[in-house]
């Protein structure tokens, strides 16, 4: 996007619109061979809102705010960027878990399903949830952190009325930005744009028209004074068609259930393209043990060093209704407390290893065991 003089593959900042850019990660305080690239968290339900959730009072604002209240500490770490979604995504629902008997999806009713969406029907925008990004963008911004923000979810598109209403979402996605001079943003259209079956609604349309959505987004920063990189991420296939990736600006991928040796083979074949790789979604940790420990650092390793980024997800914690963004204090996996009493240890251990793959003196802020 920048020119021949910078390399396409790495992403870039400035501090202001006449500052130089630089790579990503290009101080001292990080590790040379990080440069230009991103370590992100996957906070989906950063911005979320049901509305038809009626069985547990929730505070949408004031779960926006707890994610900004834990910037810092990801800052500290080395975090680059963080990834919410206008759509929310599957918030783990479950009446042993939360209380919650409802399914993930719009189509279900109100009875039944779920409505989590920062667009009325026609893709006009909801003011409460933009309000909550006009936050989250300031609060990132301030710090130096991208946003990467998801338009559409497989579950929730069918809270737009039509095709047309679709792309006016999207359109009114990026004039917004333009309007508050948001520009340390990535745009990623659809969340697993590639999945297959009937997830997608409107006869498939996100599937079937992504190249053209794409355009129709890029043509609104046509008369702006700056562009933001767009692309669509796919599901764990990680198959990226080079038409696909002709008309992005990023390859954005989804690993979940693949192996860091797949995800590293399929890292090194979309080089080709010319593109920043980013892996914005990366299942690897469910079990919170030490194994998976094992398995998201290999993947983080291989996606920093080898393309262009990689996501951590807290798998049970940011995801999962009500949302928890902050990790424990110690990073001790006690292997004697169940699997959900280790997830916050799981997230503050999988923090200071992006900390150290990522920063030349990674802070020492994990409680010793036994204090």
């Amino acid at each position: 996007m920048l020119g021949p003089r910078y390399k396409q593959d790495r992403f870039y900042v400035r501090s202001s619109r006449g500052a130089p850019w630089s790579q990503t990660n290009g101080s001292a305080s990080y590790r040379r061979r990080l440069r230009g690239s991103l370590a992100m968290l996957r906070v989906s339900q950063g911005l979320f809102d049901d509305e038809w959730l009626t069985e547990n009072k929730f505070d949408p604002e004031a779960n926006t705010s707890r994610l900004i209240a834990q910037l810092d500490i990801y800052k500290q770490h080395g975090i680059g960027g963080i990834i919410v979604s206008l759509q929310g995504a599957d918030p783990g629902y479950a009446p042993q878990v939360n209380g919650i008997a409802r399914g993930r999806s719009a189509d279900l009713g109100r009875g039944a399903g779920a409505l989590i969406s920062a667009y009325r029907a026609d893709g006009s925008l909801k003011p409460a949830w933009v309000s909550r990004l006009d936050r989250l963008i300031e609060e990132t911004n301030k710090r130096g952190i991208v946003l990467c923000l998801i338009l559409f979810q497989q579950y929730q598109d069918e809270a737009l009325s039509s095709p047309a209403a679709v792309v006016a979402a999207a359109r009114n996605v990026a004039r917004r930005l333009i309007a508050r001079d948001a520009r340390n943003v990535i745009l990623d259209l659809a969340d697993a744009w590639d999945m297959q079956g009937d997830s997608w609604d409107h006869r498939r349309f996100i599937p079937r028209n992504i190249d053209n959505l794409i355009r129709a987004v890029r043509e609104e920063f046509q008369d702006a004074e700056f562009s933001l990189p767009i692309g669509a991420s796919t599901s764990s296939t990680m198959s990226y068609p080079i038409s696909l990736a002709r008309v992005c600006d990023v390859v954005l991928l989804q690993g979940n259930g693949r192996s860091p040796a797949d995800k590293l083979a399929r890292s090194r074949q979309l080089k080709e393209y010319d593109r920043a790789v980013l892996m914005i979604s990366d299942e690897n940790g469910s079990e919170a043990d030490a194994a998976a420990l094992s398995r998201e650092n290999a993947a983080a390793d291989a996606f920093l060093t080898n393309a262009a980024g990689w996501s951590f997800r807290p798998a049970g914690l940011a995801d999962r209704f009500p949302f928890e963004y902050a990790p424990a204090a110690s990073a001790d996996l006690d292997e004697s407390r169940d699997e959900a009493g280790r997830r916050p240890a799981y997230f503050r251990a999988m923090l200071e290893r992006i900390a150290k793959l990522v920063l030349r003196n990674p802070p020492s802020t994990s409680a010793k065991k036994g204090k």
